[in-house]
């Protein structure tokens, strides 16, 4: 029997300070890089289908990967090209990015 894929969770903050819980299934292996690999994630709401890149924090113990995560954050945020693969988001937990 194959086991259920992973359930990860995202925590927003709203204005008024209540936290929002978005679920999300991690689902099949797409590729890797560097210091990261990528996932199907899917939203257990919408049903939406996203690719999720998942960087683990013990990677980014030296400040420079951590300003080069952030850079590539905000260059693939100001992106918007038929070829690129649109930016929607990000967030964190204790051990990944």
């Amino acid at each position: 029997m194959l086991d259920a894929s992973p359930i990860i969770e995202e925590r927003r903050s709203t204005l008024n300070g209540q936290v929002i819980v978005i679920k999300y299934s991690k689902g099949k292996f797409i590729g890797k890089g560097g210091f990261a690999r990528v996932y199907e994630f899917t939203n257990l709401d919408t049903k939406k289908i996203s690719a999720a890149k998942v960087v683990p924090k013990s990677s980014l113990v030296k400040t420079r990967a951590k300003q080069k995560l952030m850079s590539e954050i905000r260059i693939h945020r100001a992106l918007d090209h038929n070829h690129v693969v649109k930016f929607d988001h990000f967030f964190e937990d204790s051990e990944y990015v």
